[in-house]
């Protein structure tokens, strides 16, 4: 499977997630946020970026524990407790 993205393709998995990460970049999650009907708000960014700079730190994606406590760390204790999306 394939999105387009300015006129570029994007290949995607069966599932809709990127085959190749360096493919990703702000208007290519806009449009798969966009396929779910989701319009990405400054809290939707401050998440991904948060997780993107994780990943490249540690090569792995954050278990759901470490990310609330990371995220409230990083940001303030009330996004930490519940994260307004």
């Amino acid at each position: 499977m394939a999105i387009e993205v300015n006129g570029k393709m994007v290949e995607t998995d069966e599932e809709g997630y990127l085959t190749n990460l360096g493919d990703w970049n702000e208007d290519v999650a806009k449009v798969l946020s966009a396929q779910d009907s989701l319009e990405l708000t400054d809290s939707h960014w401050e998440v991904i970026n948060f997780l993107r700079e994780y990943y490249d730190e540690y090569q792995i994606a954050p278990a759901v524990r470490v990310v609330t406590k990371a995220i409230g760390k990083k940001l303030g204790k009330d996004k930490g407790n519940s994260i307004p999306i």
